[in-house]
């Protein structure tokens, strides 16, 4: 999932701020990597719902990568509060039915996803894609 630095697009998202919640240790790691690799700050990655809350209250994300499924808890309220706070929060899940309270989220990425994809979603969310 790494990808190389200087990816056309990743420019405008150095420095941003995200939170990564993922239980799975491959995922999560490869999350991280990529995202820093073009520039973003990672807090995480995180495993427990209480534990995404304490390092999002730290470190104030620009965005959330939250899996909906963590470790057996289901994430919605963590998501809940992140959005709350004004957090975008982008939805990765397993599953391929999920509620559709879930729209109000700001992306949903279905495992297994390309870091093409996941990299097209951080940038649409936040600002720096303008294709559809």
């Amino acid at each position: 999932m790494p990808v190389a630095v200087g990816s056309s697009g990743s420019l405008g998202l150095q420095g941003l701020r995200v939170l990564v919640a993922e239980d799975n240790w491959q995922v999560a790691d490869a999350l991280k990597v990529s995202l820093e690799q073009i520039g973003m700050v990672v807090a995480g990655p995180v495993a427990i719902p209480s534990k995404a809350r304490i390092l999002a209250a730290e470190h104030n994300p620009d965005l959330a990568i939250v899996d909906v499924n963590l470790t057996g808890e289901m994430a919605y309220d963590l998501m809940d509060w992140l959005h709350d706070r004004g957090t975008p929060v982008i939805v990765i899940s397993g599953y391929e039915d999920l509620p559709g309270s879930l729209e109000k989220f700001a992306a949903i990425l279905h495992k297994p996803f390309t870091v093409e994809a996941l990299l097209k979603a951080v940038r649409r969310v936040m600002g720096e894609d303008r294709s559809p």
